[in-house]
């Protein structure tokens, strides 16, 4: 009973058409691309909003495996610091080709305080060919 068993699932095995999907990482800017459009203090942690943007049409972004931003702050009386930090939690980030998607990130404990600033940022993320998933 189990020979036949096995070889029923074999069979079946076969027949069944597989469809593998490898996932790419990346850290390309031409890929995904993220515009700060706030920062602000809120209860003591630095927080920033921003879009995240998919500029491929033949891609979709998966996941979003690591995040460094850079501030470059400038304070009332003219000096300029930079701080640069990752956020506390990483958001879910699954972006069609093409697509776009406003989060809030929260970068930890901060006390200072500025007149301008200006970010940039790296991304490290997972993506899939082929627009359709």
């Amino acid at each position: 009973m189990r020979r036949i068993l096995c070889w029923f699932i074999l069979l079946a095995g076969l027949f069944i058409p597989m469809q593998g999907v490898a996932a790419n990482q990346s850290d390309d800017r031409m890929i995904l691309d993220f515009t700060a459009e706030k920062v602000w203090v809120n209860k003591g942690d630095l927080c920033i909003r921003g879009t995240f943007c998919n500029k491929r049409g033949d891609l979709t972004v998966t996941k979003l495996d690591d995040m460094t931003v850079t501030i470059l702050f400038t304070g009332k009386d003219g000096r300029q610091y930079e701080i640069e930090r990752k956020p506390v939690r990483y958001p879910l980030l699954r972006l069609p080709a093409n697509g776009r998607k406003k989060v809030t990130l929260n970068l930890g404990p901060f006390d200072g305080e500025w007149e301008r600033w200006v970010v940039s940022s790296t991304c490290v993320f997972t993506y899939i060919g082929g627009s359709r998933w």
